[in-house]
């Protein structure tokens, strides 16, 4: 479903919730983002932040906000699962 859809024209966590709530899977769920760590200093920060969908293995990413840290993170999923081309 996904395949078909330019990568420059969705973000990773849009697409991964996408494909949680639409996908051909028995399980449906929503993604669910948790910050685990949070280093460096206040003007340079740098996020974890670990994605969670039930019947999946849990993935991490890293960025200098929490949204890019989640997107880092949805982005891994999407890879792993063949959906997202860089």
């Amino acid at each position: 479903m996904f395949a078909s859809l330019k990568t420059e024209l969705r973000d990773a966590k849009t697409a991964l919730q996408e494909w949680a709530q639409n996908g051909a899977r028995a399980q449906k769920s929503q993604p669910v983002y948790a910050v685990k760590q949070r280093i460096g200093p206040d003007h340079a920060p740098v996020f974890t932040v670990e994605v969670r969908i039930a019947g999946q293995q849990s993935e991490q990413g890293e960025g200098s906000t929490k949204r890019d840290a989640e997107q880092d993170a949805a982005r891994r999923v999407l890879l792993r699962l063949g959906l997202w081309k860089e």
